[in-house]
């Protein structure tokens, strides 16, 4: 059921406390394929590791060249310290890469207490 009409795709990927979340979706936003690092069978604290993120873009890398794909817009949310992996996992692979979105959220301490009344 692998359609091989796609150009370009967009590829997002959750990097959460404990788990990396991959989501392939075409350009309207339906999903195409999904993987987690507790679909490879690891878990605890095994799930946030460099290995097991290698062993999800494996599976991705493999099913982008299943389905013809030569355009990758990347999507990148959450905090981790192996973002740079991904990016370099893609650069060393013959997709090209049309746009980078980082979406990590900082917090700036919200809103401030209202000052104390001195009588």
């Amino acid at each position: 059921m692998i359609q091989n009409n796609f150009k370009s795709i967009r590829l997002n990927i959750l990097f959460t406390s404990n788990n990396i979340l991959c989501t392939i979706t075409n350009l309207k936003g339906e999903v195409l394929f999904w993987t987690s690092a507790g679909s490879k069978k690891t878990r605890g604290a095994k799930k946030v590791t460099l290995t097991t993120l290698v062993s999800i873009l494996d599976s991705i890398i493999e099913y982008l060249i299943q389905l013809k794909v030569k355009y990758i817009h990347l999507n990148l949310k959450g905090f981790d310290k192996h973002k740079k992996a991904v990016l370099k996992c893609f650069k060393q692979s013959f997709f090209t890469i049309l746009s980078i979105t980082n979406n990590s959220l900082l917090s700036h301490n919200g809103c401030k207490n209202p000052k104390k009344r001195h009588i």
